[in-house]
């Protein structure tokens, strides 16, 4: 596939997707917390399979955004669509408080709700609602206003889903900090042309539960496996590297908690940091078994290499079991190349399948990193006998702004290597590049060589294991690649 986009693009092809990346849009500069996966594009009304993304971009100068979408086109292709129609909307408002849903129940999840902060005690629920287009677009509408109530209170523990069980995930639920350890989970049901607030008492509250100790680590999904994404779970942070996952079920018309030992404890030894997984968490179907969103996934910051590890939580219904690392493959062993710091917020789950296949379950996750250039990993679950396969596919990079050939890439293969790497410069570059040189994580140059052929072999057979940056320099600019050696 190759369409043309605005601006200019480059087309990242991963195994049987295809993923349009465009040099002038940075998907992750100032759209950390605005970044969801959902069903916005639609091929026809079976297509119900979460595999659309919308991006937020916020233009601080005019107190504007604009509404990206990387969305299906239904035979396994995707495509930037970089937005033109400018909002008139300041994202500092919403501080994050971002969910989707099917908040217009046309039995899609196509439509995501920001709630702005209009007063220091006042607050709206604004509308984005899709049209379904391949290249979606989105009308804005206020569906729900609250005086007398201060949303700063709910940043970074707000979820949507089907709390009432109705069948359509279009609730939404909070935990509300009153301060001096009294929380409460505050509900709103879509009553179809608005919300209903299901009061202040909340469905669930106590005087002995710090809001602070969860917040950027709540979910929503169907944990107790009722068939209804209905419930919450939360990553509470007791101090001293103990860490414990509570759960509240819904009934339908409260949440029942289920205790502060909560449905997995971290070992005493673990040293367990709640903040090592803030907004790095996702409720989906990991593990391939046929559920939907009953497994927990956080990506886990090592401090000691300044990475992260992927770690899995199976439901039993009852409890969370945490999936040993002997049983996570991580194929390419991509998490040795992930900052943290550079995907807090910006990771969606996500199918991976066509989309004319059956509703729901996503498996796969997609994360946002920014680092020496825009990116997105694509990790894709893959089903395996006492294990889970996480295959990670690491896309080209975007080409200097002033190059109007979208199909140069700088590319390295094998990558993970053992010892030998190949870097691949297209011949049209050739003239504009002097040197390559290839850097450990301590900075430290490992190698470096004049540019005189398309191909150059770099050698790390002696050196450790690890992430290495590839820098090609070119005479006006230079690109940046990140190679693993196993």
């Amino acid at each position: 596939m190759k369409k043309r986009i605005q601006l200019i693009g480059i087309f990242l092809i991963i195994t049987n997707s295809i993923f349009a990346q465009d040099c002038y849009f940075d998907p992750t500069e100032n759209v950390i917390d605005y970044v969801v996966s959902g069903n916005f594009s639609q091929n026809d009304s079976g297509d119900k399979v979460i595999n659309d993304i919308v991006m937020l971009k916020q233009d601080t100068s005019s107190g504007t955004f604009t509404i990206n979408t990387l969305s299906s086109e239904g035979n396994g292709d995707r495509v930037l669509n970089v937005g033109t129609t400018m909002i008139n909307y300041d994202l500092a408002n919403v501080k994050g408080r971002m969910v989707r849903g099917d908040f217009d129940n046309d039995g899609h999840i196509d439509d995501f709700i920001l709630i702005n902060k209009t007063g220091a005690s006042s607050m709206r629920f604004d509308l984005f609602k899709s049209n379904g287009a391949t290249q979606p677009s989105f009308t804005k509408s206020t569906i729900y206003e609250l005086n007398g109530y201060d949303p700063d209170k709910i940043t970074g523990r707000v979820v949507s889903g089907d709390f009432d069980g109705d069948g359509d995930w279009d609730d939404i639920a909070a935990f509300y900090d009153y301060g001096n350890g009294e929380t409460r989970i505050h509900v709103w049901l879509l009553t179809g042309s608005g919300f209903s607030y299901q009061y202040s008492t909340g469905w669930w509250n106590s005087t002995g539960y710090s809001a602070g100790r969860v917040t950027d680590r709540v979910v929503s999904g169907d944990f107790d496996k009722d068939g209804k994404v209905d419930d919450i779970a939360a990553f509470y942070d007791y101090g001293n590297g103990e860490t414990r996952i509570h759960v509240w079920l819904s009934t339908g018309s409260n949440f029942w908690y289920q205790s502060s030992y909560g449905w997995f404890v971290s070992s005493p030894n673990e040293n367990f940091y709640a903040d090592r997984v803030s907004k790095r968490v996702l409720s989906l179907n990991i593990d391939r078994k046929g559920e939907n969103y009953d497994d927990i996934v956080a990506l886990y910051r090592n401090n000691s290499t300044g990475t992260v590890l992927m770690r899995i939580w199976k439901s039993d219904e009852t409890s969370f079991n945490e999936v040993p690392q002997s049983q996570i493959e991580h194929s390419h062993a991509w998490y040795y190349g992930l900052n943290p710091s550079l995907l807090s917020g910006r990771i969606v789950d996500y199918d991976s399948r066509e989309s004319n296949s059956t509703q729901g379950k996503p498996s796969d996750i997609i994360a946002f990193e920014n680092e020496v250039d825009s990116r997105c990993r694509l990790l894709i679950s893959k089903k395996r006998i006492n294990k889970i396969k996480i295959n990670a596919y690491y896309p080209p990079y975007c080409l200097p702004k002033n190059n109007p050939n979208s199909e140069l890439v700088i590319s390295a293969y094998p990558n993970p290597t053992e010892s030998i790497t190949t870097i691949e410069i297209p011949k049209l570059l050739i003239d504009d590049i002097s040197r390559i040189e290839v850097h450990n994580l301590y900075n430290r140059l490992v190698f470096s060589d004049d540019v005189k052929s398309s191909s150059i072999k770099i050698d790390l057979s002696k050196q450790q294991p690890g992430v290495y940056m590839v820098k090609v320099i070119g005479r006006e600019s230079s690109n940046v690649l990140k190679i693993v050696k196993n």
